[in-house]
């Protein structure tokens, strides 16, 4: 018997958390989105944070936490 579980883990806390903030700015951008089409002042300012909330949740795990990565190596 092996001392391994069956289900190889080679991921690493950062990317957990990283995912879970990626998650949290994504379903936030998706809020923005449904608010900015309620609010009348400031709509264009909500859905313009919409659309960075988003574009955010998606740079984290593919462009900023790979290039913390490469760094600390």
């Amino acid at each position: 018997m092996s001392s391994t579980s069956p289900v190889e883990r080679n991921g690493s806390p950062a990317k957990a958390v990283g995912a879970f903030f990626a998650f949290l700015l994504f379903l936030g951008g998706l809020v923005l989105f449904t608010v900015a089409f309620n609010v009348k002042d400031g709509e264009p300012y909500v859905f313009a944070a919409g659309i960075l909330a988003v574009t955010l949740s998606f740079m984290i795990p593919t462009t900023i936490l790979p290039a913390l990565e490469d760094r600390e190596s």
